[in-house]
């Protein structure tokens, strides 16, 4: 059995010649051209947002991954005792004399603190 696919080589050159070639856009309605426009422009803008996020995200992993700390322990430390020496300074004349080992207890009806030498 021999086929011959001119038949339909045929038809497809007739289609081609009936119709003029225009975009698929330019055939709609006003209407619907508009919708499809601003869907178009929706995806687009859609699309870049999703970029940028990805561009924004990589920079801050990238900051992460340049981060490197340093001896944690003696800076932890040192400012700790620095802060203490402030809190203690800005408290002296609110707080009754007290040592570092001692324990404060604070009545909230009367207010009063108490200091319970170690």
């Amino acid at each position: 059995m021999v086929t011959t696919h001119s038949g339909l080589f045929d038809l497809i050159g007739l289609v081609a010649a009936a119709e003029p070639a225009s975009p698929v856009i330019e055939r709609l309605d006003p209407p619907r051209r508009a919708a499809v426009v601003m869907a178009l422009l929706g995806l687009v803008l859609t699309g870049l947002v999703l970029v940028a996020c990805v561009m924004l995200g990589a920079h801050w992993v990238r900051r992460l991954a340049r981060y490197k700390p340093g001896n944690r322990t003696t800076d932890f430390a040192a400012n700790r005792v620095a802060e203490q020496r402030h809190l203690q300074q800005a408290l002296k004349n609110i707080l009754p004399p007290q040592e570092v080992g001692d324990t404060m207890h604070m009545d909230g009806s009367t207010r009063e603190t108490k200091v319970d030498p170690p």
